[in-house]
C-alpha cells in the first residue's frame, strides 16, 4: 500500500458496507488500479466466507483423541501395507488396538452393563421361581 491508498479501517468499512456511497465510489475506483488492496479485499473477504481452520483442525483434533485406538488401529493398519517386512505384526497390531477400542468405547460398555444387569434380573427371576416351586 503506498500514500494514496485508503487506510485498513476504510477499507474494513467498505467490506461491511458501512461506507457512504460516495466514499464506496472513491474506494471501487481505487481497487480498479490498486492491486495491493484488491488483495487485502479479497483475503478479507475469504476469511469473513470460510469457516476458522482452526476450528475444523481442533474438532479432528478432538475426535482423534477421543477415538485414539480406532486412530492407532488404523494407522497400524495402512503401515502394514507400507513395511510388508512387518506386515503380521503391524496387522497384529492394529487388531489388538481396535480390539482396545471396542472394549472403551462408550456404548459396548453400555452395552456390557445392561447385559450384566440383565443377567442379574434373569438370575434373580429364576431363583424367584425356584423358590415357588419348592413350596
Amino acid at each position: 500500500m503506498n500514500r494514496l491508498c485508503p487506510s485498513e479501517d476504510i477499507l474494513s468499512r467498505y467490506i461491511s458496507h458501512s461506507l457512504s456511497h460516495e466514499n464506496k465510489l472513491v474506494v471501487e475506483e481505487h481497487l480498479i488500479r490498486c492491486g495491493q488492496c484488491r488483495k487485502l479485499i479479497v483475503e478479507a473477504h475469504e476469511v469473513l466466507t470460510n469457516p476458522d481452520m482452526w476450528e475444523i483442525m481442533n474438532k479432528i483434533l478432538l475426535w482423534i483423541k477421543k477415538n485414539r485406538w480406532l486412530t492407532g488401529s488404523l494407522v497400524s493398519l495402512v503401515l502394514s501395507f507400507f513395511f510388508s517386512e512387518y506386515f503380521l505384526q503391524f496387522l497384529l497390531i492394529a487388531f489388538l488396538l481396535g480390539a482396545k477400542w471396542i472394549v472403551d468405547a462408550r456404548a459396548t460398555r453400555m452395552l456390557i452393563m445392561i447385559n450384566e444387569s440383565w443377567k442379574k434380573n434373569t438370575m434373580k427371576e429364576d431363583l424367584e421361581a425356584r423358590e415357588e416351586n419348592n413350596k
